[in-house]
């Protein structure tokens, strides 16, 4: 095919425009739920057949397992925030006794440094310290507690009456922590392969719907729920 040619001193053609549609599906979990719940009970209550491969019951409990996954995932992460929040507040109270720990064994040894080992304390970043990976920290706070009553600092102020109620409670909640990343990351997961399988679903019965109601599908679409800025062409 010859490409035309634009005559000398006319101007250049503008260029064609990139069509942009409207996403079809909304982005975030709450409103594709929501939408799902909708078309599944309009779908259900139509003269709109099954898709082959898809009933109108089978996606009807599709969108329901969607939406309790979602709620379940969301429940778990908030159920995290006042644990990392304790956490943290805690690190900063095994921060402040460290260096009183480091006192006692400077006053009682020249060679110190010889003996963090035995307190847990190891090298991080250049600075002898805790370890900062929470599971390592639990088992060196025991370590810590066992070397204070070992070398008879357990009743100074920064002895085992100080660190003992840290060393329990840290412990349980790296545990509790643990528990619940591990129970969150199923969670959010069952959500995720849910939503696209929802996903999935929505753009085939858009299509079944065009197929179905040539005419007048973009009425149809919108009494199932689908806005007409929320769905492509």
């Amino acid at each position: 095919m010859s490409t035309p040619i634009t005559p000398a001193g006319a101007p250049a053609p503008a260029p064609a425009k990139a069509v942009r549609r409207a996403a079809q599906l909304p982005a975030k979990a709450v409103p594709l739920g929501m939408l799902a719940t909708n078309v599944a009970g309009k779908w259900l209550a139509s003269a709109l057949p099954d898709l082959l491969w898809l009933s109108k019951a089978d996606f009807a409990a599709q969108a329901a397992d969607f939406v309790a996954h979602s709620s379940q995932a969301d429940a778990a992460g908030d159920q995290r925030a006042p644990q990392a929040k304790r956490l943290k507040a805690l690190d900063q109270l095994l921060a402040k006794g460290l260096p009183f720990v480091k006192a006692y064994l400077a006053e009682e040894f020249d060679d110190d440094e010889a003996y963090y080992g035995e307190f847990g304390i190891g090298k991080e970043g250049g600075k002898w310290t805790l370890p900062s990976a929470r599971p390592e920290r639990v088992k060196a706070l025991q370590k810590l507690q066992d070397a204070l009553v070992k070398h008879k600092f357990d009743k100074k102020k920064y002895g085992t009456a100080y660190w003992a109620p840290l060393a329990t409670e840290y412990q349980q909640l790296v545990k509790k922590s643990l528990d619940t990343s591990g129970e969150r990351s199923q969670k959010v997961d069952a959500k995720d392969q849910g939503e696209a399988q929802v996903r999935k679903a929505l753009r085939a019965i858009i299509h079944h719907v065009k197929a179905n109601f040539p005419d007048t599908w973009e009425a149809e679409l919108r009494g199932m729920g689908f806005q007409k800025e929320s769905f492509g062409g």
